[in-house]
C-alpha cells in the first residue's frame, strides 16, 4: 500500500498545504479570520503575539502534520482507484475522484471546523474559512496524486 505513493508529490503538497493555509488565513481573509478566530474585546484591540519560538514550533508542527495528511490521503485515493475495479464503479475517472475527495474533505474535516463554533464559540466566519480552506486543499492533494504518477 506505502509502495505506490508518490513521495515527491507527498513533499511538496506537504509544503504547498502550509503556503497554502498561509495566504488563505492571513492573505486573502486576514481581518475577518484574525479578528474572529483570535478575538478583539473591548479591553483587547490587538491579537496576541506569539514567540518566535512558537512560531517555528508552530511550523515544525504543521509541516509533519501536512505530510501525514498528504501520506493518508494518497492512500486513500489508491484504495478508492482499486476498489472500482473490485467494486465496479469508475475508479479511473477524475470527476469521481473529486467527489470521492469532497465526501473525504466533508467527513474528515467538518467536525473539527464545524467543533469550532459549537465547542470553542468561534464565528461562523472561522468555520467558513477553516472549511473552505480544507475543501481547496483536498483539491489541491487530488490533483498532485492523479496528474503527478
Amino acid at each position: 500500500m506505502f509502495d505506490s505513493i508518490n513521495y515527491g508529490a507527498v513533499v511538496v503538497s506537504g509544503i504547498l498545504s502550509l503556503v497554502l493555509g498561509f495566504l488563505w488565513m492571513a492573505v486573502i481573509w486576514k481581518k475577518p479570520y484574525q479578528r474572529d478566530m483570535y478575538g478583539n474585546t473591548a479591553n483587547r484591540t490587538e491579537t496576541p503575539k506569539p514567540s518566535k519560538a512558537g512560531i517555528i514550533q508552530s511550523f515544525v508542527i504543521y509541516i509533519i502534520v501536512s505530510f501525514v495528511t498528504s501520506i493518508a490521503y494518497a492512500v486513500c485515493l489508491e484504495l478508492w482507484r482499486a476498489g472500482g475495479q473490485a467494486l465496479g464503479y469508475d475508479g479511473d475517472s477524475f470527476a469521481n475522484a473529486f467527489w470521492f475527495t469532497m465526501l473525504l474533505t466533508a467527513g474528515f474535516t467538518l467536525p473539527f471546523t464545524v467543533g469550532k463554533k459549537v465547542w470553542q464559540f468561534k464565528s461562523w466566519t472561522v468555520v467558513a474559512v477553516d472549511t473552505s480552506y480544507e475543501v481547496v486543499r483536498f483539491t489541491m492533494l487530488l490533483l498532485f496524486f492523479w496528474y503527478w504518477t
